[in-house]
């Protein structure tokens, strides 16, 4: 359940249909499939990148959210 208290900060990008999230603490305990809320979207963690995350993202998300801005 979302408690609306922000944890980290992170940098936003997209690539292609799926958004890179960077930037978090190490100390998270992150996996495959949890759902992480971003600017208060909800997304499934779908992959490894970097010093972050991907997450899949459909262009209704992105039309309807600020995720595509």
């Amino acid at each position: 359940m979302f408690t609306g208290i922000v944890q980290a900060v992170g940098d936003l990008s997209l690539h292609g249909k799926r958004l890179a999230v960077e930037g978090y603490p190490s100390s998270f305990r992150i996996n495959i499939g949890d759902s992480i809320s971003v600017d208060g979207v909800c997304l499934t963690v779908a992959a490894f990148r970097n010093k972050g995350f991907l997450a899949d993202v459909s262009e209704e998300t992105l039309g309807k959210t600020t995720l595509g801005e």
